[in-house]
């Protein structure tokens, strides 16, 4: 099964989609695009954060890179390629800049994204919506994640790597919040009752989540049967109490980009 499938994309006209939490939304975003544009859709791509410059590049090719600082060219840019084209990625750069010797770019804001999918730019808006520092887990500041409120689908990613992980800065991206949300203390094993206790926890990986918007999880990295038998478990739990309306739960591996869904676990009650 491919991500657009179980998220049950390929029936939709339009989706704006929204990735928060840690783990994979880079990689999530890059196999998202390329099964949507496969289906001949136009796609927008870019980030209300922060996101590596490559990873956006890569995608826009055979499409277009816009890169300006100014709104209104990037709009009738977007405008200019889509009505030359029936389908294609393009991707949104506001500003580059390096981070530890790596280069990433921020997007345009939030309202802007909000006016462009209202106006009909593109028929799906992919968004990075969160950082992590590429730790597989982590808690959001009091600004984040910065989710754009036109959001039909929240989907928020942890590696199920995290599991067994001791809680130390090293691992966990904002140690101190997530201990505090979670009450785990400094040093102690991240386990099944922890990653339940963040995704559940209304300041925890689906902060700020639109109302109305449809809610995902994605359990990634799950690349053995180890693995399979801990994420299937972890989200039995949290669907058992479900305090976040996750409509489902995948779980898989976005390393093996012909089929990165290995399970899917529907939520009974929310519709």
């Amino acid at each position: 099964m491919v991500i657009s499938e179980v998220l049950q994309l390929y029936i939709q006209d339009r989706a704006f989609i929204s990735l928060v939490g840690a783990g994979g939304k880079s990689s999530i975003i890059q196999l998202l695009a390329r099964e949507l544009l496969s289906q001949r859709k136009k796609i927008i791509v870019t980030t209300t954060t922060r996101m590596f410059t490559d990873q956006v590049i890569t995608l826009s090719q055979g499409g277009k890179l816009i890169e300006s600082s100014d709104s209104k060219v990037m709009e009738e840019a977007i405008q200019v390629f889509f009505q030359q084209h029936q389908s294609g990625i393009v991707a949104l750069l506001k500003q580059r800049f390096l981070e530890n010797e790596r280069e990433k770019f921020t997007g345009p804001e939030s309202c802007y994204l909000n006016k462009w999918w209202q106006e009909g730019l593109a028929d799906f808006f992919i968004i990075e919506a969160d950082g992590a520092k590429g730790r597989p887990i982590k808690a959001p500041l009091y600004y984040e994640p910065v989710i754009p409120q036109t959001t039909t689908d929240v989907v928020g990613v942890i590696g199920i790597d995290a599991v067994g992980l001791r809680l130390e800065e090293e691992n966990v991206f904002r140690s101190s919040l997530f201990s505090c949300l979670t009450g785990l203390k400094h040093g102690e094993e991240i386990n099944l009752d922890t990653i339940t206790k963040i995704v559940n926890h209304p300041f925890g990986l689906y902060k700020n989540s639109p109302q109305g918007a449809r809610v995902h999880l994605f359990l990634n990295k799950v690349n053995n049967k180890a693995r399979s038998a801990i994420a299937e478990e972890l989200a039995c739990q949290i669907l058992k109490n479900n305090k976040a309306s996750i409509n489902n739960i995948v779980i898989g591996d976005t390393i093996k980009e012909e089929s990165p869904v290995q399970q899917l676990l529907k939520s009974e009650k929310v519709v």
